[in-house]
């Protein structure tokens, strides 16, 4: 009723999670730790990663190599294709507020760095320069969801058959808002990435290559990089061409286009 309260307990129950790992399924002895999460879980993984390492560090002795993976989970700060304000920024501004997100969920050093913005550090494009703990990211240029959900275009909200040619012209334009907002993460050489222009969430990461030309996956890409055989912009897997790799991807998991 009016007046209640509401408590999430979203980081305690993290907390005891990784606690239960370590005290009964052996996570104090493991020597790599990778963190992963896909779509809401890769955006957890970025904002949790470096708290889920420091605790396995003061448990794990014999911990050598810590990373993680997000998953899909890389959401843009943009406008929709209406330029109203029911906005993906505009959710994660009260989320922030709904959910008191000032203790203990988000990274303090982002938080610092925008008292007066403080949901930034709930969005993937303005607190990963905070994230110490290397990562390599998995992610669409055109990701589905944020098709539907962050730019709201009217052919893949409504399930259209075909996109109008402005909605077209803005699905390309998001494509290169991309690519501009993930600059910061390609600029730090501990990282590494696989960005796809295939129109998915659930993305086929075992299939998909950057071009015609290259017959390395996504998941050799990331393997090469977890084993340290590549660095800096080595590190790195751009798919340059357009939705679906100008119409030649033709994989299942890859939404139409136009």
């Amino acid at each position: 009723g009016s007046g209640g309260k509401l408590y999430f307990r979203g980081i305690r129950n993290l907390d005891a999670t990784v606690e239960y790992a370590l005290t009964n399924l052996g996570l104090g002895e493991a020597t790599e730790l990778v963190v992963t999460g896909s779509s809401a879980g890769g955006l957890s993984t970025y904002l949790h990663t470096d708290r889920i390492v420091a605790m396995v560090q003061t448990r794990a002795s014999r911990l050598e190599l810590t990373r993680a993976a997000p998953v899909v989970g890389y959401f843009l700060d943009h406008d929709n294709y209406n330029y109203d304000s029911y906005n993906y920024t505009t959710w994660m501004k009260y989320i922030y507020g709904m959910q008191n997100l000032t203790t203990g969920a988000l990274l303090p050093s982002c938080l610092k760095s925008f008292p007066s913005e403080p949901h930034y550090c709930f969005m993937s494009p303005h607190m990963e320069k905070f994230i110490k703990t290397p990562f390599f990211v998995f992610n669409s240029k055109y990701d589905e969801w944020q098709m539907v959900n962050i730019l709201q275009a009217p052919c893949y909200k409504n399930h259209q058959n075909a996109c109008t040619d402005s909605e077209q012209k803005a699905v390309m334009q998001y494509g290169k808002d991309f690519m501009t907002q993930f600059d910061s993460v390609e600029s730090d050489k501990g990282h590494g990435g696989f960005i796809t222009s295939c129109v998915c969430h659930g993305c086929s990461w075992d299939s998909l290559t950057k071009s015609e030309a290259s017959q390395e996956t996504a998941m050799d890409a990331y393997l090469a990089w977890i084993n340290g055989k590549t660095t800096g912009a080595g590190s790195f897997h751009i798919d340059q061409r357009g939705p679906n790799g100008d119409g030649t991807i033709k994989l299942s998991s890859c939404k139409p286009f136009p």
